[in-house]
């Protein structure tokens, strides 16, 4: 059984509401489904709770770690972040100011 406390789960809820919003990949009008980035959301959210600032930097990194450069090559460097990664870093830097750490 998989118990979350109701923080954490709210932490995941608007990390996703957020991921699917910024849609970086752009598939969620494609039909893509609203898990489409769990794997990320919950890199962004051990992130969060570990009180990592999260940084375009930081988003460009979660985002080569699963999806690689513009190549697809996910070794070597992230490239720069992009400016849909610095908004989504100002979304997720939002919720983290509001999560409350235990």
């Amino acid at each position: 059984m998989d118990t979350v406390i109701p923080e954490y789960a709210r932490l995941r809820s608007a990390i996703t509401e957020r991921l699917n919003a910024h849609d970086l990949l752009g598939v969620m009008d494609h039909g893509a489904p609203e898990d489409e980035y769990d794997s990320e959301m919950e890199d962004f959210a051990a992130l969060i709770t570990a009180g990592t600032p999260i940084t375009p930097e930081v988003v460009a990194t979660v985002w080569h770690k699963w999806f690689g450069d513009s190549q697809g090559n996910t070794d070597g460097e992230p490239e720069p972040a992009s400016s849909g990664m610095e908004a989504l870093a100002a979304d997720l830097q939002v919720i983290q100011s509001g999560f409350v750490q235990y």
